[in-house]
C-alpha cells in the first residue's frame, strides 16, 4: 500500500461516497453484533447485460478504505460471513478481492442480497 495513494483513494471515496455498515455477528445463538463500523464507500449496482454465473440481481460492488474500516475499529481482515447494510438493506459478502486495490489501501468486495 502506498500511503500518499491510500490517503487520495479515501478521499475520494469519503466525497462521493455512501455511508454503509459494516456489520460481523457471533458465531452463536443468541446472534448479536459483536463488531460494527459505519464507514463511507463507494457502492455500484451491475447492469442486467453484465449478469453472469455469480453476478446477479441484488449484486453490489463495494470499494471501501482499510484505512476507514481500520479507524473505526472493525477487526480484519473482512470475512464472507460479514454483513453489510446498504441504506437499511442487508447484504452478505459474497466475495474479497484484496489484491485489485492494494496500491490505494482499498479493498473491493462484491455482496448479494436484497
Amino acid at each position: 500500500m502506498d500511503d500518499a495513494a491510500a490517503a487520495r483513494a479515501r478521499r475520494g471515496i469519503n466525497r462521493r461516497g455512501h455511508l454503509i455498515s459494516f456489520r460481523r455477528m457471533t458465531k452463536t445463538l443468541p446472534l448479536a453484533i459483536q463488531s460494527q463500523a459505519d464507514v463511507k464507500a463507494i457502492v455500484e449496482g451491475y447492469s442486467p447485460d453484465e449478469f453472469a454465473p455469480g453476478i446477479t440481481a441484488g449484486t453490489r460492488k463495494i470499494i471501501v478504505s482499510i484505512l476507514d474500516l481500520r479507524d473505526a475499529g472493525f477487526p480484519l481482515p473482512l470475512t464472507k460471513l460479514d454483513n453489510v447494510y446498504i441504506g437499511g438493506l442487508k447484504t452478505t459478502i459474497n466475495t474479497i478481492d484484496p489484491d485489485h486495490r492494494e496500491y490505494q489501501g482499498c479493498l473491493e468486495i462484491v455482496t448479494e442480497g436484497q
